[in-house]
């Protein structure tokens, strides 16, 4: 049966987690300023600086022991919409925030725009940690075939700062069947045998912007941003995952706009298996960005 509400990739979405609530915290990040966050109950936490914390509900998951991904949005009818997602490590105190936000562009209002800032977790001492998550090259070169639940997608780390994705014949063949239109302005491996022969090529390579943090072995935070779908289309979002590459399975949000125009910031998350992708990286990577 269809669902009531729209859920998107979130299919796989393990249940909320509500270990910290009644938990408090001081996070001093490193834009200047400490933040209060407070879990008042599973629905509302409590942030902001001092003097000037409100009430957010928000999604709380977990990615392995002690490590947590936070998300939540005020209100998603704000012009422009701001939004955080914290990434709290309670084992070494250390804490990501991302601020995401929509509306800032006036040529191109639905494209996102994603910062990271680092900090770290006060301790019950009042010390803090001297150390910092940070961006990393580790997983340059690195491709993985996620299964959403509903569709399967590769996505190949090129760089440290851009990302491609791919599909397995498999992949491809799944997500043409509930969407025959999606893979228009992309090239998969494998150009599927029924595909029109007077129907235009598609691109070689899509290519977009990434970053990639580091938060504990083998524990990356990537964010993947549509930036040049938004462009050609006016509608792109950003995919901000946590992913575990010993578990090989990652939770994560969705930020922007649907496809229909409708305001959008959902959790989800997906499994993984590693790809061979050495293909698609020896082409050059001219299409797009560079």
């Amino acid at each position: 049966m269809k669902p009531d509400v729209y859920e998107g990739m979130a299919v796989f979405r393990p249940p909320l987690v509500y270990e910290l609530t009644g938990k408090r915290f001081t996070l001093a990040i490193d834009d200047g300023f400490d933040y209060t966050l407070f879990f008042r109950d599973r629905k509302t936490l409590t942030f902001g600086r001092a003097g000037e914390e409100k009430d957010f509900a928000y999604d709380c998951l977990k990615i392995a022991d002690r490590c947590y991904y936070v998300n939540f949005e005020f209100d998603m009818s704000a012009r422009p919409r701001l939004a955080y997602t914290l990434v709290l490590d309670l084992e070494t105190s250390l804490v990501t925030m991302a601020l995401s936000r929509l509306h800032v562009n006036p040529k191109i209002p639905r494209m996102p725009y994603v910062d990271f800032v680092f900090g770290a977790i006060v301790r019950e001492d009042g010390t803090v940690p001297s150390v910092r998550h940070g961006f990393t090259s580790d997983l340059v070169r690195t491709a993985i075939d996620w299964n959403y639940g509903v569709f399967d997608i590769v996505h190949v780390y090129t760089t440290e700062r851009y990302y491609r994705v791919s599909f397995t014949p498999r992949g491809l063949a799944r997500v043409r069947r509930g969407n025959p239109n999606l893979m228009s302005s992309s090239k998969p491996e494998e150009k599927p045998k029924e595909e029109p022969a007077e129907k235009p090529a598609a691109p070689d390579v899509y290519e977009d912007h990434a970053m990639f943090v580091k938060i504990r072995d083998n524990i990356y935070l990537v964010n993947l941003l549509e930036s040049q779908l938004a462009i050609r289309s006016g509608h792109g979002n950003s995919l901000l995952v946590l992913m575990d590459l010993d578990e090989m399975h990652d939770v994560g949000r969705s930020f922007g706009t649907s496809g229909e125009g409708g305001e959008e910031n959902y959790t989800f998350a997906a499994f993984g298996v590693r790809h061979d992708a050495s293909a698609l990286l020896a082409k050059k990577s001219g299409y797009y960005i560079r």
